[in-house]
């Protein structure tokens, strides 16, 4: 993780840009860089056959890498890494596919970073949101919110609802409520 201080403007910058080269390199993403995250037809069925347990280790390495550089520094991959890391008991290669993309994406974006403006004056924001009964097995919601601070983010979360929503509507109460503990 990198750190920088911009004293003339008092901001701070957060970024892990060397560590993601490496995880470039790992994954030999070098080119087709994509400005989409998720595909409009995008969605995770889970695999219907075993796979490969060198396989398994190969997915596992390129999940933990994108969860490192999304716990760090990369809030815009959270829904779609929470997204691969559930299919980690029975990954596809399709699965492993959709983790190459996302590097694509992670080659696009390289130099986004966290920015924090001492200057903004800007109190405590909260935004939260919900994809209400998108997951075709247990009828959970997928949920995350962020918070920023001086006009930075500070922290965020994507993930599974802890209980099943049997509205839209309580979907966002819940969020909400998670949001503002």
């Amino acid at each position: 993780m990198h750190i920088s201080h911009d004293c003339k403007n008092q901001k701070i910058f957060i970024d892990q840009y060397e560590y993601l080269e490496k995880v470039l390199v790992c994954f030999n993403v070098a080119t087709n860089p994509t400005h989409t995250l998720l595909s409009s037809e995008f969605s995770f069925k889970p695999n219907e056959k075993q796979c490969d347990p060198k396989f398994y280790q190969k997915y596992q390495q390129l999940v933990g890498s994108l969860i490192y550089l999304m716990i760090g520094s990369r809030p815009d991959i959270s829904f779609a890494v929470v997204k691969l890391a559930q299919q980690m008991a029975n990954p596809s290669n399709n699965h492993y596919q959709v983790g190459l993309y996302f590097c694509r994406y992670l080659l696009a974006t390289c130099r986004y970073w966290l920015v924090y403006n001492g200057l903004s004056n800007e109190l405590l924001v909260a935004y939260s949101d919900s994809d209400w009964d998108q997951d075709y097995k247990h009828r959970k919601s997928t949920t995350g919110y962020f918070t920023m601070l001086a006009q930075g983010i500070t922290s965020w979360l994507s993930c599974k609802q802890k209980s099943v929503a049997l509205s839209s509507t309580k979907t966002e109460y819940m969020i909400l409520s998670d949001c503002s503990h």
